[in-house]
């Protein structure tokens, strides 16, 4: 479960923090910064994600949360310069077994799921990104007996979306990019056409930052000596490396190092297939 627990903003600390440098944030640097109102569109999308559950005929909403689900605290919205969680909480009073049964039925197939012995059972929904400044976000639910309604269940709907406060961004100036394959470092193409990079870096540019919790639970574990994915490099017109995007931190994501800054993990999503179009190569596949 992706809660935000004291435990787990300490675990995304260390991930970011030890990727990250943070010279980013003084002196000129490739680094943007949200457009006024992202802030208040993550808090938003996090409330509406609560709204788009249906809950079951005769559910009746709670003002605080009962007792019996404080066994994990929530943690509070969370802010990084590179990872910022918005969290809302719903708590709901259900009619019946039947009724948590309806309520997690409501998760697509392929959601996580979860059964304690507690009788504490949930689902964890993982909704599309934004966009460029919108990272991942989800839904989680959460069902109990409540033991002090005899036959009633309890349920807490949380909401989570993430945002970029600041994301790295590829400069203007690359004048060739050079891909190669992982495993060997091989050199699968050099582009040079102007059109080409510039669809190259727009690419890079538009994908989404993820947060280090998605990129600690999200990575497939590698077998020993497998490389898989590929490593993008962005040259200047004299040929100097401006930046880097590889697929070799996690190959669900894109690690993206611009000069001194960086990494920052960017959601790969379809990557792969967007730069075979430009490029008209295969790329390795990032699993």
């Amino acid at each position: 479960m992706r809660k935000l627990t004291p435990s787990v903003l300490a675990l995304t600390f260390l991930v970011v923090v030890c990727g990250t440098s943070w010279a980013a944030l003084s002196g000129s640097s490739p680094v943007l910064r949200a457009p006024a109102g992202t802030a208040a569109a993550a808090a938003a999308d996090a409330r509406a994600a609560l709204a788009a559950v249906a809950l079951p005929a005769g559910s009746r909403r709670l003002a605080t949360e009962p007792r019996a689900l404080r066994a994990e605290p929530v943690g509070p919205d969370y802010t990084m310069p590179y990872v910022t969680f918005r969290t809302a909480t719903e708590y709901w009073s259900l009619r019946d077994a039947g009724a948590a049964n309806a309520l997690l039925a409501q998760a697509p197939k392929g959601s996580s799921t979860w059964l304690d012995p507690g009788a504490l059972s949930g689902a964890q929904i993982m909704l599309r990104s934004l966009g460029r400044w919108m990272g991942p976000r989800w839904l989680v639910i959460e069902t109990k007996p409540d033991p002090g309604a005899g036959g009633r269940w309890l349920a807490e709907l949380q909401g989570v979306a993430v945002w970029t406060p600041q994301r790295l961004v590829l400069p203007g100036d690359v004048a060739s990019v050079t891909v190669r394959r992982l495993q060997d470092g091989a050199t699968l193409a050099t582009v040079t056409s102007a059109a080409q990079v510039a669809a190259v870096v727009a690419t890079v540019n538009g994908l989404a930052v993820d947060d280090g919790i998605h990129a600690v639970y999200a990575c497939p574990a590698l077998q020993s000596g497998k490389r898989p994915g590929f490593k993008l490099l962005f040259d200047g017109s004299t040929g100097a490396l401006l930046a880097s995007a590889s697929t070799e931190w996690c190959p669900s994501d894109v690690s993206l190092k611009v000069g001194t800054h960086g990494p920052q993990q960017l959601i790969a999503g379809d990557v792969v297939g967007e730069l075979q179009k430009i490029l008209g190569i295969a790329l390795p596949p990032a699993f």
